[in-house]
C-alpha cells in the first residue's frame, strides 16, 4: 500500500491531498514573484532612489501576495489534515472489517497488542505521513524546477551551480534516508513487541507473582524499554543528521551562487535587481529538499506503519461473503429459522504450515432438535470443527449442509441467525450487564434481556449486583465468578433465539456446584434447539442425546 495504490483505493483522500499541493505549489510561485518584486523594490528604493510614491504600488501588491500565500498555507494546511483524517477512519474502519473476516483461526498466530498498536498509533502515524510527508515530497519535485527555470531566465549562469549542487543533495537524502527507513521499521517493530510484552506482563503478573519471578519480569521490563528507546534515538540521530547536512549543503551552494553573482556584479555583467533577485531565490531552490528531510522521519514512520497494514490486509478472510441471489433462508427451505438438518459431509481440514489434517473426512448428521456431545483427546479435532461450524474459517474438503444446502452459500449475516456460541471464555466488553447479554441483539428490550437473564438462571445474581442490570463490567467481566460469565454467555446466547447452538466446552474451569447451575441454565437453553456439545465432563455430556467421538481428526465413534 504505497502513496500511489493507497491515494487510487479512496478518492476522496485523493483529491483532498491534490488539492493541498496545488495550494502550496501555488504559495511557492507567489514567493517567487514577490521576491523577484522585492529585489526590484530594495534596486529603485536604494539603487535608484525612488521615492516613496514611485514605488508605493509595488508595495501594496507585496503585501497582497503575502496575505494571499498566508491564505494558501491555512488552506493548504486544512486540506492536507481533512485527507489525513479521511484516511486515518477508512484504513482504521477497512482494516478492522478486514480483520473481522479474516477471522480468529486467521489471527492466532497474531499478537493482540501488536494488532492493537499498528491500529492505533500505526494508523495515526500515518497523520504526520499524509499531511505533511507526501505534500513535502510532491512539492520537493516540482518547486525546485520551477525556481530553477526562472532563475535560468533571469540569470542562465548560476542553473550551471544548481545542476550540480542539486542533484548531490538528493543523492545525500536518499543515501541518510535509507538508513532512516531500516531503522524507522525496526523502531516501529520494537514497539508492537513491547506492546505485546507489556500485555504478557499485566495479564500474567498474578503467575510472576506466584512463580517468584516478578522482580526478574520488572528488569525485562526495564530492558526492553532501554532497547525501543535508544531505537528511537538512533532514529532521531539519523534524521538531525540529515537536517545538519542538508542546511550545510544547501548553505554551501547558496554560498558558490553568492559569490560568482559578486564577482559579475562588482564587474557590471549583471545588474542589481537581477543580482539580488537570483541570489534570494537560490534558497527557495533548496528549501523544499530541506522541508523533505525534515518530514523524511514522518515519512518513514508511515511507510512502516503502511507496510504493516498491507501485511494485515494481505491475511486472506476465512468468511465468504456471497452477493448471488437465490441463496438466502427462502433458498434453503427455511420458514422462521426452521431447521431439519445440519450434516457434515467429507469435510476435512488442515492448517496453513501444517503437514498432517486437524480434520479429515468426518461426516455425520444431526437432526432437527437433537443434542449432540463432541469428544475426544486434546488435538482431536473438536476446537477446529468447532470453528468451522461457527464459519470462522472454512473446509478444504467436503461441506456443511443445513437442510442439504451449502452452508458456505449463506451470507455470514444469515449464518450468524441460525447458530449461537456459547465458547469456553466468552469475552465481555465495556459496558452494562444488560448491553453484554444483548450483544448480538443491540435493538431487544429490556423484558427480552431479562427473559435471557432468566434462561440462564442469571437473573438471580445480576439483580444482586449493585446497579443490576445496568452495572458496568470491568475488563472483560472481571467483576464477574466463571459461573456468573458462563451463565452470562449462555444468557447473550438465548436472546439470539437461534434454531442451533454450539457450546464449546463451556464448564471446563467450573467446580461441581456451579457446573451443575450452569447444566441447568444450558438445559434450558437448549430446549426445542439443535445443539453441539464439546465437552470433557460427565455431567456436560450426560445431558446428550447422541455422542460423537474424534481421534486423530477422524469420526472413530457415532457417525451415522
Amino acid at each position: 500500500m504505497w502513496p500511489r495504490s493507497l491515494l487510487a483505493e479512496h478518492p476522496q483522500v485523493r483529491k483532498w491531498v491534490g488539492i493541498s499541493i496545488l495550494l502550496g505549489l501555488f504559495a511557492a510561485g507567489i514567493l517567487v514573484a514577490w521576491t523577484i518584486l522585492l529585489a526590484g523594490v530594495i534596486n529603485d528604493g536604494f539603487i535608484k532612489a525612488q521615492t516613496l510614491s514611485g514605488v508605493l504600488p509595488t508595495l501594496l501588491l507585496m503585501a497582497a501576495l503575502l496575505l494571499l500565500r498566508a491564505l494558501c498555507i491555512w488552506l493548504a494546511e486544512n486540506s492536507s489534515q481533512h485527507a489525513s483524517g479521511l484516511l486515518r477512519r477508512k484504513v482504521r474502519s477497512d482494516s478492522l472489517a478486514h480483520l473481522i473476516a479474516v477471522g480468529p483461526a486467521g489471527l492466532s498466530a497474531e499478537r493482540t497488542a501488536e494488532l492493537t498498536s499498528t491500529l492505533g498509533q500505526g494508523v495515526d502515524s500515518l497523520d504526520a505521513y499524509l499531511s505533511r510527508f507526501l505534500p513535502s515530497a510532491a512539492l520537493a519535485v516540482i518547486v525546485p524546477a520551477g525556481v530553477f527555470v526562472t532563475i535560468g531566465i533571469l540569470d542562465p549562469w548560476t542553473t550551471l551551480i544548481l545542476l550540480f549542487t542539486g542533484p548531490m543533495l538528493i543523492l545525500l537524502l536518499a543515501v541518510i534516508g535509507s538508513r532512516t527507513r531500516s531503522l524507522t521499521q525496526r523502531r516501529f517493530e520494537e514497539l508492537g513487541w513491547l506492546s505485546s510484552f507489556y500485555l504478557d506482563m499485566i495479564q500474567g503478573l498474578a503467575t510472576l507473582k506466584a512463580f517468584g519471578r516478578a522482580e526478574e519480569g520488572a528488569e525485562m521490563v526495564e530492558q526492553v524499554s532501554r532497547r525501543y528507546g535508544e531505537a528511537t534515538m538512533d532514529v532521531l540521530r539519523t534524521a538531525f543528521q540529515t537536517s545538519l547536512m542538508m542546511e550545510w549543503a544547501a548553505t554551501a551552494a547558496t554560498a558558490l551562487v553568492a559569490v560568482q553573482i559578486s564577482f559579475r556584479l562588482i564587474r557590471g555583467d549583471l545588474s542589481f535587481d537581477l543580482a539580488l533577485a537570483v541570489l534570494m531565490l537560490t534558497p527557495e531552490f533548496f528549501a523544499p529538499l530541506r522541508r523533505l528531510a525534515i518530514e523524511y522521519h514522518a515519512g518513514q514512520e508511515g511507510n512502516a506503519a503502511l507496510e504493516r497494514i498491507t501485511e494485515l490486509n494481505a491475511l486472506p478472510p476465512q468468511t465468504r461473503s456471497v452477493t448471488t441471489e437465490g441463496h438466502g433462508f427462502s433458498s434453503l427451505g427455511f420458514s422462521s429459522l426452521e431447521l431439519s438438518t445440519l450434516e457434515l459431509n467429507t469435510v476435512g481440514f488442515t492448517y496453513a504450515g501444517s503437514d498432517s489434517p486437524a480434520l479429515e473426512q468426518v461426516s455425520f448428521v444431526i437432526e432437527q432438535g437433537q443434542t449432540v456431545a463432541l469428544i475426544g483427546p486434546s488435538g482431536a479435532g473438536k476446537s477446529t470443527l468447532a470453528k468451522l461450524l461457527m464459519q470462522f474459517m472454512q473446509p478444504d474438503q467436503g461441506q456443511i449442509l443445513i437442510n442439504g444446502q451449502p452452508a458456505q452459500n449463506l451470507p455470514p449475516s444469515d449464518w450468524r441467525r441460525i447458530i449461537s456460541w456459547v465458547p469456553q471464555q466468552p469475552a465481555f466488553f465495556a459496558g452494562t450487564v444488560a448491553q453484554n447479554i444483548a450483544l448480538g441483539r443491540p435493538d431487544a428490550s429490556i423484558e427480552q434481556v431479562h427473559e435471557a437473564a432468566r434462561v440462564a438462571s442469571a437473573q438471580g445474581f445480576i439483580e444482586a449486583l449493585p446497579d443490576g442490570f445496568n452495572t458496568l463490567l470491568g475488563e472483560n467481566g472481571l467483576r464477574l465468578s466463571g459461573g456468573q460469565r458462563q451463565r452470562l454467555a449462555i444468557a447473550r446466547a438465548a436472546i439470539m433465539d437461534t434454531p442451533v447452538v454450539l457450546l464449546d466446552e463451556f464448564t471446563a474451569h467450573l467446580d461441581e456446584d456451579t457446573e451443575a447451575q450452569v447444566v441447568a441454565a444450558m438445559s434450558a437453553l437448549m430446549q426445542d434447539r439443535t445443539a453441539v456439545v464439546i465437552a470433557h465432563r460427565a455431567a456436560t455430556i450426560a445431558s446428550a442425546q447422541r455422542v460423537i467421538t474424534l481421534d486423530g481428526g477422524r469420526v472413530i465413534q457415532g457417525q451415522q
